[in-house]
């Protein structure tokens, strides 16, 4: 038996079935538990060797999961009563993994400060049409690209997270870490797409606290908007002195936004070109740049440039870019050989590529490096293959 298959009348059931948040996290949980479990004892196994001490990153990851809206707060709660797992590097690995990462990287492979990357690229809806696609699947939304790069990504393990709607809330999909409860990337029910960059640049005033997680503010955005205008105006709501530095990426069926939010000058500014990429770094407000960050935006923007149609399988392919690599510096983002091995702790490396068009709640995704994982479109409220869901392939393909 295909242990992929998906029994479809069993998957429609047992997303209908959720009443709460709370039962939502636990069914999620009961998914992922074999991944999660697996990653925080070998954490905990390299935790031990290293001597780490854990004390300062549970204070922040305890002061942080305060900023979480209490629905949040209610299913981490639940998961971490599922997991069969030490609680203290639990709380680490879902509220403060990046702070491990740092403590956990060894030599001299780091080439930025902090364990945040992604490239990502949006083309508007009017570009899509006049390039007059001829990918796989017909395109009339604007599309969004986001190769998720992170530190240790050997202790990462990514799945399809499927939320159905729950009271007022909108369902989502979304490809991001087991286990816990931040949204980097997804697309809801509605059609509403929403992705991030990180951007190093955070007020100092803030306490974590009150300080918005930047996978909070996705999560928000897809459970509580329908549109692009929507999801700005409610951006603008929040304060953004307690926003964390991103550009954030916006699309539905017909309009598209790309947004650098600078909480040090407390301004969010739009940028409206047709077609746009982000690394980490701001470009329209002073920020921090590492090199990894100005050439692999550079490069993209070569391969935007010189594309004569905008599609899924041209996004593809600037996702698989090897210039400057394919190490730290390339789109495609690889270990560095000898550094940090198997974990990659100190490295910034592709650990999934999705892509999204607004106006329709569908990914295409692949698990690990782009440049060799297999492309699979998910369709929320339809059967996703098991090993997307419980994190297998992923486990599967970077061990």
């Amino acid at each position: 038996m295909d242990d992929t298959a998906v029994d479809s009348s069993t998957h429609i059931e047992e997303i209908a079935g959720v009443e709460d948040f709370a039962d939502q996290a636990r069914r999620r949980a009961e998914t992922e538990r074999e991944a999660v479990e697996w990653a925080i004892d070998e954490l905990e196994r390299v935790i031990a060797e290293q001597g780490v001490d854990l004390e300062p990153m549970l204070e922040y990851a305890h002061r942080s999961r305060e900023s979480l809206p209490d629905r949040h707060r209610r299913a981490y709660e639940t998961m971490a009563e599922v997991f069969d797992v030490d609680r203290d590097v639990y709380d680490v690995y879902a509220l403060a993994y990046a702070e491990l990462c740092e403590e956990l990287a060894e030599g001299t492979g780091r080439s930025e400060k902090n364990p945040m990357g992604c490239t990502n690229a949006l083309v508007h809806p009017s570009t899509v049409a006049s390039s007059q696609a001829v990918d796989t699947y017909s395109t009339t939304g604007p599309l969004v690209l986001k190769n998720r790069d992170i530190a240790g990504r050997g202790t990462r393990p990514k799945s399809i997270i499927e939320q159905p709607p729950i009271d007022d809330y909108y369902g989502f999909l979304a490809v991001d870490t087991c286990g816990t409860i931040s949204i980097f990337n997804g697309v809801n029910d509605q059609g509403l797409v929403a992705a991030n960059t990180y951007i190093d640049c955070e007020r100092e005033d803030v306490d974590p606290e009150a300080n918005l997680r930047n996978g909070t503010v996705i999560r928000t955005l897809l459970e509580e908007c329908a549109s692009v205008d929507e999801a700005r105006a409610q951006l603008e709501s929040y304060p953004t002195r307690r926003l964390s530095g991103q550009t954030l990426f916006l699309a539905d069926a017909t309009d598209a936004a790309l947004l650098e939010v600078d909480p040090v000058t407390e301004r969010i500014t739009a940028d409206d070109d047709p077609v746009v990429t982000r690394t980490n770094h701001f470009v329209h407000s002073p920020s921090t740049q590492s090199e990894s960050s100005t050439e692999r935006r550079t490069r993209a923007l070569e391969l935007l440039e010189s594309m004569d149609r905008f599609d899924r399988d041209e996004l593809w392919s600037l996702a698989r870019d090897h210039a400057n690599g394919p190490g730290d510096r390339s789109i495609c983002r690889h270990p560095e050989p000898e550094t940090d091995e198997p974990h990659a702790f100190g490295q910034l490396t592709t650990a999934s590529t999705a892509i999204f068009e607004g106006g329709s709640p569908v990914v295409e995704v692949g698990m690990g490096n782009p440049c060799t994982a297999e492309r699979t479109r998910c369709v929320f409220g339809e059967a996703i293959p098991a090993d997307l869901r419980t994190g297998q392939r992923w486990l599967e393909r970077l061990h």
